[in-house]
């Protein structure tokens, strides 16, 4: 398959996770009791989308690093979006709304510093 094509679908499903991440974020952060009930009807989907662009992110990884394209500049873009992973996580199950803010500021830096690389 075209890295192009690989790089649409990861494009994709990150930005389809951030959506359902900010929304899951955002009611959590408010306090609103719509939280749980957004968690519940969503885990699945969430799970879907976070491991398709893992997955695709992965293997365009490896991709780059067989291919002798990797550029360094996406190494603060993979250690934001591999620590903003365990901090979301955490910060759900301790309910602590600094690590989940911090959490979804890091997705959102990782996908800024992507579109900045993949644009350019």
């Amino acid at each position: 398959m075209n890295f192009q094509i690989w790089q649409h679908i990861h494009l994709t499903f990150v930005v389809l996770f951030l959506l359902s991440y900010t929304v899951k974020s955002v009611l959590f952060l408010t306090g609103n009791a719509s939280y749980a009930n957004f968690k519940k009807k969503t885990i699945v989907v969430e799970t879907i989308f976070s491991v398709i662009f893992l997955v695709s992110g992965i293997y365009m990884l490896i991709q780059r690093i067989t291919s002798e394209t990797y550029s360094h500049m996406l190494d603060p873009k993979i250690t934001m979006a591999l620590l903003a992973i365990p901090l979301g996580i955490i910060g759900f199950k301790k309910n602590n709304k600094i690590l989940v803010a911090l959490s979804l500021l890091m997705f959102y830096l990782a996908l800024v510093i992507g579109l900045i690389y993949y644009l350019k």
